[in-house]
Parts: structure tokens; sequence; C-alpha cells
């Protein structure tokens, strides 16, 4: 003989769950319509954090992930976005999909760190990177890197850092009146000027009308590291995996639009 009590918890908690893989396929198609492109098709990460590892660089919370999607994180790429109530909530529970009991975990990346620290000195890496207080903001800070990328998206931006330039990063060449090419990271580009920062460090402005040309760098400013040996590339990999230090680590060097 069935219980009718127990019969009616059952029909509601089937529909419960069928609402809930509903507002996960919702979250789904907005994720992948709004974040792919930054975080990966399926949160493998890229450009943007790696989400499926569990890798949230500002909170866990729910309410933590709604802010970073509502108000951007000032300073990165990361923007703002402007959803609805439920748009937003079926965003969360999808991304929130993945930290299930079988949702994929980081493995440790292969090799050795303390080697790969070597290397990124060898190849003098902090002439355009910056860890922590040491090194450039020529290019990308890397105080967390690892807790940022992923490995796949290092070893990518090692070989063929062409294949992905951050707009904060892309580059510029300005061709003096005298001939002489100045190259470096665009800052700010309007009708008028082009300014830019040198490998030096330097900020430089230009007035268009004073200079003979102005070419926008299609390619990396970065060189590629091709020819690395396979134990190198893999301790370096290793190392950079291993830098997953605090928000405020590196901060004192930010970058901004314009003079700073």
């Amino acid at each position: 003989m069935r219980i009718p009590g127990i019969a009616v918890l059952v029909v509601c908690s089937s529909t419960v769950w069928s609402q809930t893989e509903v507002d996960i396929e919702d979250g789904k198609a907005t994720f992948r319509s709004n974040c792919a492109f930054c975080h990966g098709l399926t949160g493998g990460g890229g450009r943007g954090p790696a989400l499926k590892l569990g890798r949230f660089l500002h909170g866990s919370t729910d309410d933590d992930i709604k802010a970073v999607i509502l108000n951007g994180v000032p300073g990165t790429t990361m923007p703002s976005f402007d959803f609805e109530k439920d748009e937003l909530a079926h965003l969360v529970a999808y991304v929130r999909s993945w930290s299930g009991p079988s949702s994929q975990r980081a493995a440790p990346v292969a090799g050795d760190p303390i080697q790969g620290r070597q290397v990124y000195e060898r190849n003098a890496c902090s002439g355009c990177h910056r860890i922590a207080a040491e090194g450039s903001v020529f290019g990308p800070e890397l105080t967390r890197i690892g807790a940022g990328r992923s490995a796949e998206y290092i070893r990518e931006s090692i070989l063929d850092p062409s294949a992905d330039v951050p707009d904060d990063y892309s580059g510029v060449t300005v061709v003096t009146r005298d001939g002489r090419h100045v190259t470096g990271v665009r800052i700010n580009e309007d009708t008028f000027s082009v300014q830019l920062r040198d490998a030096s460090q330097n900020f430089r402005m230009f007035q268009k009308d004073e200079v003979r040309q102005v070419i926008d760098e299609t390619k990396s400013l970065m060189p590629a590291y091709n020819s690395l040996s396979g134990e190198d590339l893999q301790n370096l990999l290793a190392y950079l995996d291993s830098l997953r230090g605090d928000l405020s680590a590196g901060a004192g060097v930010k970058r901004e639009k314009g003079i700073r």
C-alpha cells in the first residue's frame, strides 16, 4: 500500500530536480554566450581563470560569484554584466554544477618548480613580467598565474604567445619623422595621439601629426620560446603553475589607461 504523503514527496522532489536541470541548462546557454570566450567553452580556462578547476580568485560563495559577474574585476579584463535576477542565478547554478563529486580537479603539473624558476631567470623573463615585487610591468603580471590560468593556456602562451594577445598588451609601433621605430604596449590612443610604454617601462606620447606612421602590431610583443628543451619547458610550467599569490601581491604597480 502506498502512503500518500510519501507519494507527494517523491513527486515534489522530482519536480524540483527537473526544474534545477532546466535552470542549469539555461545557465549553460548564458555562459557559452557571454563567458566562454575567456573561460573556455566548458570552463577549462584560457584568457580567464579555469573555473571548472575550482579557481575562484575572488571568493567561492554564490554571492561572491554574483558580485564578480555584476561588478567585474577592476584592473583586469573581467567586465561587468547586467543580467536579470533569474538569469544570474541560473548562470551561477551552472558554474556550481562543476563542483560536484565527479567534477574535474586540477592535477599537479609535472616538473620541478625550483628548476623552473632557474629557467625563468636564465631567460630574463623578469625583464617583462612581474612576480610579487620583482620584475617589470611591461607584460602581464604572473604573481598568481597558476591560480588563474590552466597549464594548457600557459604552455600555449610560452610557445605561441601570438595565439591570444590580451587587449591590454597589444603592441604598437610609432615611426618617427627621422625614421626611428619605437615599439611598446599601447596604453591609450585617440584621434590625435598615441601613448605607449616601452620595454624599459618608459611612458611615451606621440602626436600623430608629428610622426610618419602608427602601426598596429598584430603579433605579441613576447617572443616565442619554442627552442626550450622539453625538460626546461616542463619545469617552467611547473614553476608558473605554483604561483598562486594573494590578490594584493604585486599590486604596488597597477596598469592604467593614460599616464600613471
